[in-house]
């Protein structure tokens, strides 16, 4: 099967590993953990679009000394087909579900640390027995990680410590699982907002290709601490071109730089925030994306599509 890869080089900032981050503290488990690896992230954009009806207030994360419980399921799929132009791919079943017991906590920050935004939360998070569709990944239980961060509940490092004892399989499936979670930036706008107001969180996701991910949230309900948000994600390529790497691609594109000629993204989803706890309490949130590559004289494309589903509950 013929496979592309990107001419663009990605950002560091976002998929190199640069070593243990200063100032992330973690806690030794029951089950030794390898030195906390970590990266920057970039911060995401915010742009508040409709500030809603009502006496507005300013909302942001009070969850200092908090502790929380969860369960957070995650299932992805991805597929790369040959098509020709006009005709459209099947989207991929989000499958590979895996399941993470989520332990979490968050203390105040240490004073900022040099090459990374100010920083006033410090949430930490600990992996119960993790679950996963055909595959054994129970030795990457104690699995840690973490962020520094704002109240408004940007992330601006995140850290991972993986269990010396972790399998290669347990420790990449749960590393691409707290990926996604991630990739999901609950994040609020510094303006006063009532209901029906409306934000958009401009931020990068990392997976087999690179995203631009724009997130529309939605404030439907917020009762004391509780917010109800409504969430639609659009993705776009943020790669330039692809170009083939296997000699068994057709002859026409082979070697040939191969631009985007299409992009679409499908997506529903919500969430229930309490903004004493760092992580989502309920939830179902799902985007599936289609891209587009073509080269100049040939109607054949190469389509990608990704798909991502994610649901959090609180027993």
């Amino acid at each position: 099967m013929f496979r592309v890869r990107a001419l663009a080089v990605l950002s560091a900032t976002v998929l190199g590993v640069a070593g243990a981050l200063s100032g992330c503290s973690y806690s030794q488990p029951a089950k030794p953990v390898e030195e906390p690896v970590g990266l920057a992230l970039d911060a995401p954009r915010v742009t508040l679009l409709e500030p809603g009806d009502g006496a507005g207030q300013v909302l942001a994360y009070k969850d200092l000394d908090a502790s929380q419980e969860l369960t957070y399921e995650v299932a992805t799929g991805f597929d790369q087909q040959l098509r020709k132009d006009g005709s459209a791919a099947p989207s991929p079943e989000a499958q590979d579900k895996v399941t993470l017991p989520l332990q979490a906590s968050v203390e105040a920050a240490t004073e900022n640390v040099e090459g990374q935004l100010p920083a006033s939360r410090n949430a930490f998070v600990t992996v119960g027995k993790p679950e996963a569709d055909g595959a054994d990944v129970s030795s990457a239980e104690g699995f840690q990680f973490g962020w520094r961060g704002t109240d408004t509940g940007q992330m601006n490092s995140l850290r991972l410590a993986a269990p010396q004892a972790a399998t290669d399989q347990a420790r990449s499936t749960v590393e691409r699982a707290i990926t996604s979670l991630t990739s999901l930036p609950i994040v609020f706008p510094d303006e006063e907002i009532g209901l029906g107001a409306t934000w958009v969180v401009e931020s990068r996701v990392t997976g087999e290709s690179t995203l631009l991910q724009t997130t529309t949230y939605t404030l439907d309900k917020l009762d004391g601490d509780i917010a109800e948000l409504s969430v639609k994600i659009e993705q776009r390529p943020s790669l330039g071109a692809l170009s083939f790497d296997g000699a068994d691609a057709p002859e026409e594109l082979r070697g040939k730089e191969l631009k985007v000629t299409d992009h679409t993204s499908t997506s529903e989803g919500s969430v229930t925030v309490d903004l004493t706890k760092p992580l989502p309490t309920a939830g179902d949130v799902s985007v599936t994306t289609a891209i587009s590559y073509g080269a100049e004289g040939s109607d054949l494309r190469v389509v990608q599509t990704s798909a991502t589903e994610m649901e959090f509950t609180t027993e």
